[in-house]
């Protein structure tokens, strides 16, 4: 191969750099990809959890905060999602309801949610 006059390397070794910063941006995408994906796994998992220790526990002190959390900051697009929900909520934002402590449905009504919410259709 005969040499390249110092012009042509250059451009040949730009094109080079430009593949190289092409293959890291892939690469820098797909572990961004991986790590989003087990995040939503995480919180997906924790979630799982959560419910499931209301629906075994619902007079627990974390089902009741749960119950409250999910109560005040589910969008209402979203509350459909949560069966055990009341449908209106009247209760302004950040308001404790009469006793301070919201009631948390029993077991069955959080499973029986649950199965109608991922039933599928």
């Amino acid at each position: 191969m005969p040499r390249l006059n110092p012009a042509d390397r250059m451009t040949v070794l730009l094109r080079k750099q430009e593949q190289i910063a092409n293959q890291l941006k892939q690469l820098k995408s797909r572990e961004k990809d991986t790590e989003r994906k087990a995040d939503t796994r995480r919180k997906v998992i924790a979630g799982a959890l959560a419910l499931e220790h209301m629906e075994r526990h619902p007079g627990s002190e974390f089902s009741k905060v749960l119950f409250s959390l999910i109560n005040e900051f589910v969008e209402p697009r979203s509350r459909h999602l949560f069966a055990f929900l009341p449908k209106g909520d009247s209760t302004p934002a950040g308001a404790p309801a009469d006793d301070g402590a919201p009631a948390v449905p029993g077991a069955p009504s959080i499973a029986a949610a649950a199965r109608a919410t991922t039933a599928p259709r």
